[in-house]
């Protein structure tokens, strides 16, 4: 089956309009529960397309900006600047972008990072850049993936950049479904091609997973071709994706519901749930295998889907919602069911919305659960978002999930470019309508650019791109949506959003902790304190580590050693972050030998051998000048008699002592270890408790 070009009709709108160009606000201006609209374009052209001012490449300009495009990837670096890749220009024919921007919100400026500017298109089916691959693993400045949209995209703990897969251009120009990895380091600036193949096996195809063993890690295992699959951060730094349109293990293409997590320290792949293969009964889906409401189970999968929000809480644990896909039944459309995968058990649990589509309106499709509001800012057990997929998704610092608009359907049951927004509360389980419109096809209300205002609201949309600030703010770009004057295209608007959690959440920083350590003088294994970076209010920074022994048993004699190794700097990307503190220490040993010219402590060569100099000095100096010589010469052998010395005989023998002493390891007893994590000008610190037996 070839990659389904026609699944683009049922994710985008036509493009109507008129255009307004606009730069991008001086200033960052927030004020909670409202919105800021920020840059860019608040109409459309007669294309509905705004095109990009890309500038000089590599230097930041008030009057740089990307322009249109839906399902471009982005991510957030460790200095709080925003990063865009790629997405779809949908002109006739379609152009597949593989452009990199970068934003910083404290200056209110893009900059054009790599990638094409030339927008120019004369292919019959698409066009884009070509991927410049170089050698798989190895970082180069000409290294570039190519033209795509919906891939799939994460930050890893060290501020690394990820991308995987999507629809777009292989190294030769073969358009298909790719399964290539990819690893951006801010820092360098430069592209790695970690992974997958370089190549599609043809136009419109794209390559089959290999799925090895459930469960287990290895350098062989790949998804295959993939796009618009979901994407989470665990709080070990591993990625895991879920569902979206590709290939299973027989190369077969349709909607997989399989489970994947990558190891970016080891570069591997585990199929870790899910179905390697549609099978028999569904030619190119999996329904969804429910069980009991909030109980998680073995059985329990979420059914074949894509283009779904997701999160991860502060436990660790992976959430899903919605999505575009199939029921219990086997109905096509729409869905709105919450679902909790526990990266502990490696079980999931539905934990809310309906397991069977409403098919009477519209037929399949577009089955459909319709939205329940409730009251504006009033969270509620029955309220829940209408089915939607391609919306935005956040999480704020205080762990709340929030949603913002997709194409789904309204409190009426209507199909709609949605604009409402969401914040979902883990603990208690509760959705609560925040804002935006209840019934879909709303226009923006753009206000003045810069300045918040409750009435401001960016239109109905999906496809857009969105990322989370420093201090807890949400921004929004462009998209497929509706401008100003209630016009369907692809507007260049840049918004922020400031959740009213934010107000009263402490300033940007972390606390530092670490495990207990129990070990015998010595010991290579047990030695390791994990040390856990904990952000608070929205802290996205990168931090530094050191450790010092602050406390020691009375009398120590011998101290442990501490190492960080490679692990530091920590960046924490405004996630929990761990590195692993090393404790080297030293068995006694004895008796062991003692040469005449060493101490037992492995001493200076005067403690012992000094005595010769000392016996030279008296005795090889005419008398009348050893008075000052003398004295000297009485110190080094005051050290070489309390170590046992050779004497000053004149016989000139060589033969040297050699006694027996105990050697000491490491003080035994309590002691106390402070770590310090130091980010600009925060500075934070921890203690472990060490113990050696």
């Amino acid at each position: 089956m070839s990659t389904p070009r026609s699944l683009f009709a049922l994710r985008m709108i036509p493009l109507l309009g008129c255009i307004l160009l606009s730069g991008a606000a001086a200033a960052q201006t927030t004020s909670a529960n409202e919105w800021t609209w920020m840059g860019g374009s608040d109409t459309v052209g007669s294309s509905g397309l705004i095109p990009g001012v890309y500038g000089t490449q590599g230097a930041a300009a008030p009057g740089n900006m990307p322009g249109s495009r839906v399902d471009a990837v982005s991510w957030t670096d460790g200095s709080g600047r925003f990063w865009l890749f790629g997405g779809l220009y949908p002109t006739t024919p379609l152009q597949y972008l593989n452009d990199l921007w970068m934003f910083n919100p404290t200056t209110s400026e893009w900059t054009w990072m790599g990638g094409s500017s030339n927008a120019s298109c004369t292919a019959t089916v698409g066009c884009g850049a070509s991927g410049v691959y170089g050698t798989l693993q190895s970082p180069a400045a000409a290294n570039m993936p190519g033209g795509r949209e919906e891939a799939m995209s994460w930050t890893d703990n060290q501020g690394n950049f990820w991308l995987y897969g999507g629809d777009g251009f292989d190294s030769i120009g073969q358009l298909g479904v790719l399964n290539d990895l990819w690893e951006f380091n801010p820092t360098t600036g430069q592209w790695t091609w970690m992974g997958g193949n370089n190549t599609v096996p043809g136009n419109g195809y794209g390559r089959g997973g290999v799925y090895g063993t459930q469960g287990v890690f290895a350098a062989a295992n790949n998804p295959g071709a993939l796009m618009m699959a979901n994407v989470w951060i665990d709080r070990s730094g591993n990625a895991w994706l879920f569902g979206g349109w590709g290939s299973d293990a027989d190369g077969l293409n349709g909607l997989p519901n399989n489970l994947w997590e990558l190891r970016p320290s080891t570069n591997e792949w585990a199929w870790m749930g899910g179905n390697s293969t549609f099978g028999s009964a569904n030619p190119w889906y999996i329904p969804s295998l429910y069980g009991t409401l909030a109980t998680p189970a073995p059985g329990n999968t979420p059914g074949s889907r894509w283009q779904a929000a997701s999160w991860t809480d502060s436990n660790g644990n992976l959430w899903l919602f919605g999505g575009q896909g199939y029921d219990s039944k086997g109905n096509s459309g729409y869905l709105n069911e919450l679902w909790e995968f526990n990266t502990s058990t490696s079980e999931w649990a539905w934990m809310g919305g309906s397991q069977i589509l409403n098919c009477t309106q519209y037929g399949q499709g577009y089955c459909d659960q319709p939205g329940v509001y409730g009251t504006l800012g009033t969270a509620a057990s029955g309220n829940l978002p209408g089915s939607r997929a391609g919306g935005n998704y956040w999480t704020d610092s205080g762990g709340r999930f929030w949603l913002f608009g997709g194409y789904g359907f309204d409190a009426k049951g209507v199909w709609s470019s949605l604009n409402d927004l969401w914040e979902f509360n883990p603990s208690t389980k509760e959705w609560a309508w925040m804002g935006g419109d209840s019934a879909g096809n709303g226009g923006g209300i753009y206000g003045a650019l810069g300045v918040p205002s409750p009435g401001n609201l960016p239109g109905g949309r999906h496809g857009a791109s969105g990322w989370t600030d420093s201090v807890g703010n949400f921004w929004l770009f462009a998209g497929n949506a509706l401008d100003a004057n209630d016009m369907i295209g692809l507007p260049n608007d840049l918004w922020v959003y400031e959740p009213s959690n934010t107000t009263n959440l402490p300033a940007p920083g972390f606390t530092v902790s670490g495990t207990a350590v129990t070990v015998t003088a010595g010991a290579t294994t047990g030695n390791i304190s994990t040390i856990t970076l904990t952000p608070l209010g929205g802290f996205t920074g990168s931090v530094a580590l050191t450790a010092a022994i602050t406390s020691s048993p009375a009398g120590a004699a011998s101290i442990p050693n501490l190492n960080f190794g490679a692990t530091t700097p920590v960046p924490t990307a405004g996630v929990v972050g761990t590195a692993s503190l090393t404790i080297l220490t030293t068995a006694g040993q004895g008796p062991v030998c003692i040469s005449a010219t060493q101490t037992p402590g492995g001493g200076p060569w005067y403690v012992g051998g000094g005595a010769v100099l000392a016996c030279m000095l008296l005795l090889g100096i005419p008398a009348q000048r050893r008075d000052w010589r003398a004295m000297l010469g009485f110190a080094f052998l005051s050290l070489t008699l309390a170590a046992g010395a050779v004497s000053c005989g004149g016989g000139g023998g060589t033969e040297k002592a050699c006694g027996t002493a105990i050697v000491a390891g490491t003080t035994p007893g309590a002691y106390v270890i402070t770590v310090t994590a130091t980010s600009g000008t925060i500075a934070q610190t921890g203690t472990v408790a060490l113990t050696v037996q």
